[in-house]
């Protein structure tokens, strides 16, 4: 293993005893196991899948949606859209 490769491994937690976060078996760091940090690719797809359907999220400040729209709204009146955007055939 590459000296850099060895020191991105080696920040990253990748240790002997490194588990897999989805079903905490032995996770074998790079580039034995190239799915690291998981054990398997059906850990990984499992992860991704829980990404995608917004069982993990990011924490940050809450978003209201009534706000967004109102702000899309005035930037449309002053844009002389009047809020409502519709397509003419010629």
């Amino acid at each position: 293993m590459p000296a850099m490769e060895a020191a991105t491994v080696g920040r990253m937690g990748a240790s002997a005893g490194a588990s897999c976060p989805i079903c905490r078996k032995s996770a074998g760091p790079r580039p034995e196991n190239p799915v690291f940090p998981f054990c398997s690719p059906q850990c990984k797809l499992l992860d991704l899948g829980r990404w995608l359907d917004g069982s993990y999220r990011v924490p940050g400040p809450p978003v209201s949606s009534t706000n967004d729209d109102e702000a899309l709204e005035s930037r449309g009146r002053a844009n002389g859209l009047g809020g409502n955007i519709q397509e003419e055939d010629e």
